[in-house]
């Protein structure tokens, strides 16, 4: 029906999916590669906590979009 929500929905989907691994996002490996010597994390470290954080603000994204789509404004 509404190509502009789902376009919204993957453009949203897509930017808080690199929170979900380490080389998801370019800032994930600069921040990880100058914290080594501190607090070395690896891949599942990361994504132990990239998975829920990806979950989580998706599906309160999606439940924003489609708020504002109840309300007409998408």
């Amino acid at each position: 029906g509404n190509s502009e929500l789902l376009w919204l929905v993957i453009a949203m989907a897509s930017t808080f999916a690199g929170n979900l691994t380490v080389v998801g996002s370019v800032a994930n490996m600069i921040v990880l590669e100058q914290a080594k010597e501190v607090a070395p994390i690896g891949f599942r470290e990361h994504f132990r906590v990239g998975l829920p954080v990806t979950l989580a603000t998706t599906a309160v994204g999606l439940a924003m979009l489609l708020g504002m789509r109840a309300l007409g404004w998408v």
